[in-house]
């Protein structure tokens, strides 16, 4: 009897793994939900700051408070998502974003534009978007987890490539408000089928990670959760990775490298109208900076997987650096060119710094320590788009944000570098498959 139900656990594990559904469905979301948001919002800041007279610094500041409302939220999406599952958040979040949208379209005051965006637009992106959409996809697996986060993590530079050209294309066409109401349409309607096929765990339908069957014992019983000698992976509680060295030096590194890139993203279409190009070539800059992100992602996530985490890591914020400091020294199209080669670089290893967090300290808690982790870094997100917008306000130039931030991806690549995977207390339980 034993043997005929392994058997028929042995044959329905064999159909296609459910988790890749989750992969598919989260990257379709992701691409254009948080593409859009964003990758692609800061198309709009030179069309709204124009419409609605404002200057840089304050046009800066609702992005700014979007980062603030993550950093508050963050913790609290994490520890929701752990546990009640990511497929409530990702419904109520996903339509309070696109119906946010909607009405962000008719904005026709500056707090009006702060409390549509800065507040119903980023609770909902919070609450679906991102770490929602990692962490669900991180419960799914953990041989294959490389594959299935950077497989998200692709669709979000993806979103970044093709989504800037849509939204450039519907803003030359038809202007910033309708685009943003369809926009803010398309999302609210695609969260509702992505909710339906959502699971936010494998266990939930009865599944292991990974599609793995149930392990048994010599005689073709199913063993027990702590009778497979196999381990695969280490979880530790919110205490214990807060314990360690390493959780606060991947912490500096996240910082560091998302408060400056969020900066130069959002700044990055004034930034390169100083270089002398217009809206459509820029336009055309930034998604190909997105475009050569896709396969970056995918690829480094994988090596990521394989390789050492920390070197991928340094290797890619030294590149980043010498792009930035391309675009300062070089005049004409070659600095735009290598600085935009260098950010890619640095958009394409965001995969590798969310395995090494999953790597390090489990599926378990994932959520619940990105939203920790989001507390700082979205700290670093106010700040640094506010200081890139007081300098161009008094300056006229972001020659100094640029030899600011080029030694900040320095500082990241090394904080990455140094921070070695720390063992699980042998009384803590190890989850295996």
């Amino acid at each position: 009897m034993a043997t005929e139900t392994n058997r028929n656990e042995f044959k329905r594990q064999s159909r296609f793994f459910y988790g890749w559904w989750i992969v598919i469905v989260s990257s379709i979301l992701g691409m254009f939900g948080n593409g859009s948001i964003s990758n692609g919002f800061p198309r709009f800041f030179e069309p709204i700051r124009a419409d609605l007279g404002i200057s840089y610094f304050r046009m800066s500041l609702v992005f700014s408070l979007a980062r603030a409302e993550g950093g508050v939220g963050g913790p609290v999406v994490g520890w929701l998502v752990d546990k009640y599952g990511a497929r409530p958040m990702i419904l109520f979040g996903g339509l309070l974003a696109g119906c946010g949208l909607m009405v962000l379209s008719q904005a026709r005051t500056y707090w009006a534009l702060v409390f549509l965006f800065a507040g119903v637009v980023s609770i909902g992106k919070t609450a679906a978007l991102g770490q929602t959409l990692m962490a669900a996809v991180n419960q799914w697996f953990i041989r294959r987890k490389a594959l299935a986060l950077s497989t998200l993590m692709t669709s979000f530079a993806a979103g970044g490539a093709f989504v800037v050209l849509l939204l450039d294309i519907g803003i030359s066409n038809i202007g910033w408000r309708s685009t943003i109401f369809l926009t803010g349409l398309f999302i609210a309607l695609l969260t509702i089928p992505v909710s339906l096929v959502m699971r936010s765990r494998p266990e939930d339908m009865g599944l292991l990670p990974d599609g793995d069957a149930p392990a048994t014992d010599v005689n073709g019983g199913l063993l027990g959760p702590g009778e497979n000698q196999r381990p695969t992976e280490q979880n530790f509680t919110v205490r214990e990775a807060l314990s360690t060295r390493a959780f606060w030096l991947i912490l500096l590194g996240v910082i560091t490298r998302v408060s400056a890139t969020n900066a130069i993203i959002v700044h990055i279409f004034p930034i390169l109208s100083l270089k002398g190009l217009d809206e459509r070539t820029a336009s055309s800059y930034v998604a190909a900076m997105f475009l050569m992100a896709i396969p970056l992602r995918f690829l480094l996530g994988i090596a990521g997987g394989k390789f050492s985490s920390r070197k991928l890591l340094f290797w890619g914020m030294s590149l980043g650096a010498a792009g930035i400091v391309a675009l300062w020294s070089i005049p004409g199209s070659a600095g735009v060119i290598l600085f935009i080669i260098g950010l890619s670089v640095v958009e394409g290893i965001t995969s590798v710094n969310w395995l090494m967090v999953s790597e390090y300290f489990g599926r378990l808690r994932f959520a619940t320590l990105m939203g920790v982790m989001s507390v700082f870094h979205n700290l670093g997100m106010f700040i640094a788009p506010l200081f890139a917008g007081l300098v161009r306000d008094n300056t006229a130039s972001y020659d100094i944000v640029l030899l600011t931030f080029a030694p900040i991806f320095i500082l990241s690549g090394l904080a990455f570098a140094v921070a070695s995977k720390p063992n699980l207390p042998d009384r803590y339980y190890i989850a295996k498959s």
